[in-house]
């Protein structure tokens, strides 16, 4: 509703007063933190306000920033603390002069406190766009008409396109600094950097390559430090009512003969970058409108340059600025939070080593009996019944699976049959007396008798059984019942279930800190409410590739044995080392990889 009534004020207004006090009020309330702001117009700008918001507002931290627009006729940003109780912390007091016909008319000026750069930067464009409407303001109650200006678009367009289109910084200089040479009729066109606190020419018209000692080239780098120190475009030989010092502009003057120089300064968001200088002809001097045109082309190219001149610096250089720029942003004023963040991670340093930690070694575990028994197939048959199968709890002589025994059953008929066959015959030889008969029937008859003991062997073999009691860890007959099995073949894996083993895979960076005794704990993904104490007594040392890395077997044994734990469980196991320092444990991996690359390169 304020800002309605504002909007409503201002197209209401009648005369310029009014109109720049509704004006203000409406940019106080757009731009962000603005505490104050004020219009000072008519031909002493420093003297009382035409319009001030809020009413009865302190002027006197405005009115340097107004000051130097008006002499300096362009925008102005200053930055400083404030020394007030009620609103400490840092200001920034923006002002931007209305210049009609050449003349300056007007100053606005908005003070903000606590802005952060990005806010200041917005305020400030926030600004020139607002100052576009009082000085149309002002073209209407003068009656004067703006002619339109499309060719000093293009040009500005053009000129932009070229520099634009050059990849590398120093081709693009060379390139605007050629093409402002030939549109402008300059006999020398010069644009250079500020480069450790003085302007470095980096590139002339019509030179390909320059000598930086040269004389012409420092006078033109002292012209350009004399236009940026004092923060003001300057033209020479100076106007009359010229208050900037001009003497370097004199010595180029001199040197280079007859010419009139003009030096624009180039500004990229709160800092002068460098500096355009051209040279024309004593007889061609350059006129207003040629001056507004090149300070509005160095406007528009500075920040494209350089943004260049940012990219093509070397790595090396650009992460020296960036740790500079940090260190300045730690130390200097503001930046409130980035100062208590390090202060934090500082304190969070210092608490890790002075704070001493238990040091733990992570592992994955799994379950295993201390010792497992194979149940195997006796020979070559067939699955009869099968009465367990893999996770089946089972007793000590338990039935498992019974193989079919008929054809053993007949086998043993067979050779039943066959000996009572033999002992006849036995009888016979021994009542005809035939003493080579009955050695023969003899050594058949126990030969019968080995066969039927082994084929009782077999049948007694054909029920399989557990031989202690345990868990069925693996093995199913349940689907393969009248399925062939082959002697040997394994068909159950019981363990016991009061004895058991824990397998640890250690990573080979920390088997070196790993010793038999050492306790820990364990807990497995079915159960993770339950931390099973345990103990290591056994090391393998023979390493194998999981996931990606090297791992060591590491045997420990559980303290105790919990009724619901079962072999093939999977979980964590952590053991326990000792006390170290906690900066040491969080970065144990990273000071490893730093020592195996430094033993890489340099060892």
């Amino acid at each position: 509703m304020l800002e309605s009534a504002l909007w409503k004020q201002l197209g209401d207004a009648t005369d310029f007063r009014t109109y720049c006090e509704s004006w203000l009020a409406l940019q106080c309330s757009l731009i962000v933190q603005a505490n104050a702001g004020l219009v000072a117009a008519g031909d002493n700008v420093v003297g009382p306000p035409i319009a001030l918001h809020p009413a009865g507002h302190n002027t006197s931290h405005l009115v340097h920033a107004v000051t130097l627009a008006a002499e300096q006729k362009r925008g102005v940003a200053e930055l400083n603390d404030s020394a007030d109780d009620a609103a400490p912390g840092p200001r920034a007091i923006l002002a931007f002069p209305i210049i009609v016909d050449g003349a300056l008319r007007a100053v606005a000026a908005i003070e903000l406190l606590g802005a952060t750069e990005h806010q200041t930067r917005t305020a400030m464009r926030q600004l020139q766009w607002g100052v576009a409407g009082l000085r149309e303001r002002l073209l209407i109650q003068t009656g004067t008409q703006v002619a339109p200006a499309p060719a000093r678009s293009e040009i500005a367009l053009e000129l932009l396109a070229i520099v634009l289109e050059q990849k590398r910084f120093r081709s693009a200089c060379r390139a605007l600094v050629t093409e402002l040479a030939t549109r402008f009729a300059c006999e020398r066109v010069g644009i250079g950097f500020v480069k450790s606190g003085h302007c470095d020419v980096v590139a002339i018209s019509h030179s390909a390559q320059f000598g930086h000692q040269m004389n012409l080239v420092r006078l033109v780098g002292l012209a350009m430090d004399e236009a940026i120190d004092q923060r003001a475009l300057i033209l020479h030989p100076p106007p009359p009512d010229e208050v900037n010092v001009t003497r370097a502009h004199g010595d180029l003057a001199f040197t280079c003969g007859a010419v009139t120089l003009l030096t624009i300064p180039l500004f990229v968001h709160d800092r002068f970058i460098g500096a355009l200088t051209f040279e024309r002809p004593l007889d061609n001097p350059f006129d207003p409108a040629a001056v507004s045109m090149l300070d509005g082309i160095g406007t528009i190219a500075a920040p494209v340059l350089d943004e260049k001149r940012e990219n093509d610096r070397w790595l090396i250089v650009k992460a020296r600025d960036a740790s500079r720029n940090q260190i300045v942003s730690l130390f200097g004023p503001g930046h409130a939070m980035r100062k208590l963040l390090a202060v934090a991670a500082l304190a969070l340093l210092v608490l890790g080593y002075v704070w001493t930690s238990l040091y733990r070694i992570t592992a994955d575990a799994t379950v295993e009996g201390q010792i497992q028994r194979a149940i195997v197939a006796p020979f070559n048959g067939f699955v009869l019944e099968a009465d367990a199968r893999a996770g089946d709890t089972v007793r000590a002589g338990q039935l498992l699976a019974r193989l079919d025994d008929r054809d053993l059953v007949l086998e043993r008929l067979k050779w039943v049959t066959e000996r009572q066959r033999k002992v006849l015959e036995f009888e016979k030889a021994m009542g005809d007396r035939q003493r080579s008969e009955q050695k023969i029937t003899a050594t058949q008859i126990e030969q019968a008798d080995a066969q039927i003991k082994l084929v009782d062997e077999q049948l007694s073999r054909a029920r399989l059984t557990a031989p202690f009691d345990g868990l069925v860890i693996s093995g199913d007959l349940t689907q393969s019942i009248g399925g062939s099995l082959q002697r040997g073949q394994d068909v159950f894996q019981i363990a016991p279930l009061d004895s058991y083993r824990v397998m640890l895979e250690v990573d080979e960076s920390q088997i070196a800190d790993i010793a038999i005794g050492q306790a820990g704990q364990l807990v497995v993904s079915s159960l993770p409410n339950d931390a099973f104490p345990l103990t290591v007594n056994k090391i393998t040392p023979i390493s194998k590739a999981h996931d990606g890395r090297n791992t060591f077997r590491v045997e420990a044994r559980l303290t105790e044995t919990p009724a619901a734990l079962r072999p093939g469980m999977r979980g964590i196991a952590k053991i326990d080392i000792d006390r170290r320092r906690m900066v040491w444990i969080v970065a144990r991996s990273f000071l490893d990889w730093m020592r195996l690359t430094a033993w890489r390169w340099f060892g």
